[in-house]
């Protein structure tokens, strides 16, 4: 398919947050889409960049998935993300997978983007280790893992082997220095914070991304986690959430869109608030975590010029 990249334009993001998973993405991303000259979109996680165009399959839990309900892959499709955003500044989504697949997902910025080096670039990081077990966390919440945490490490490798979901690469996904240099090389607006900025100063984070991303500086409310990972103490009320139902589909047809997905999200926040469970990662598991990044972390603060030394000590 030849993809004609000039047009509708106004309708191209300019901002995407790439991630990493876990690392605060998803407060961010809700955040800014309150500021006035902002609009991000509704859909989360849409992946277009790293797949144009392409069909995905993978096995999650054990079973095949042909066609993933995250995956906006057509450009039209993408490009109806913004419409409503088209006289905003700032046009924005959020798809974490651009980090973890950065060499695909720059490449198709690079050529299929009418003005890549106008593409503002927002890259969270959290501690790795700490991701890693939060990523587990998130699937066993979903149901879709049934290993305890060791053993999930030990099944990565041939995971990955057998085409299982790129959410099963526990660790990998925190190996951020190859990632990072990468969108740093190749574009000239990228913005890196760490979860800790976000947790010890929010207010000046929030600043230092608007005068970023050049708009009014306009105070922003952070929710509640909309994204917490954890073991759920009622797996029905788990299910009610994550699965489609008649209730939901009722309510969902007597409300505009925008107010549906607001409902949506408190809704989620709410109850992961009270049937979500936090597991303690094991001491022994986590000194290995530490020694299996150390290399790379190393070489990150060096890159970024933050001291991440608290990450593997």
């Amino acid at each position: 398919m030849i993809i004609k990249t000039m047009d509708k334009k106004d309708l191209w993001p300019n901002l995407l947050m790439v991630g990493a998973a876990k690392g605060g993405t998803t407060t961010l991303h809700y955040a800014l889409d309150q500021h006035p000259q902002v609009f991000m979109s509704g859909k989360k996680e849409p992946g277009y960049f790293a797949w144009p165009e392409e069909e995905l399959t993978f096995i999650n839990n054990g079973k095949l998935v042909t066609k993933p309900r995250f995956l906006v892959n057509h450009l039209d499709e993408y490009l109806a993300l913004f419409e409503e955003g088209r006289n905003k500044k700032i046009r924005g989504e959020s798809s974490t997978t651009y980090l973890f697949f950065y060499e695909k997902t720059i490449a198709n910025i690079l050529r299929i983007h009418p003005d890549p080096q106008a593409v503002h670039i927002v890259i969270t990081l959290r501690n790795p280790v700490e991701r890693a077990f939060s990523q587990y966390m998130h699937k066993l919440r979903d149901g879709a893992e049934t290993l305890d945490f060791e053993d999930a490490l030990e099944m990565e490798t041939k995971r990955k082997t057998d085409n299982w979901h790129f959410d099963y690469q526990y660790t990998s996904r925190g190996l951020y220095y190859a990632q990072v240099k990468a969108y740093l090389d190749h574009f000239r607006k990228v913005k890196i914070y760490l979860s800790e900025d976000l947790r010890n100063d929010p207010e000046g984070l929030v600043q230092s991304l608007e005068d970023f991303l050049a708009i009014d500086s306009v105070p922003l409310l952070f929710g509640d986690n909309l994204n917490a990972s954890g073991e759920p103490k009622s797996e029905a009320i788990n299910k009610f959430l994550k699965k489609p139902n008649l209730l939901k589909k009722i309510v969902g047809g007597l409300l505009p869109k925008e107010l549906r997905r607001k409902l949506r999200l408190k809704v989620q926040s709410t109850v992961y608030q009270y049937n979500l469970e936090k597991k303690e990662l094991n001491p022994e598991t986590r000194e290995k975590l530490k020694k299996y990044y150390r290399e790379d972390v190393l070489k990150l603060q060096e890159l970024i010029n933050r001291d991440l030394g608290s990450w593997i000590k």
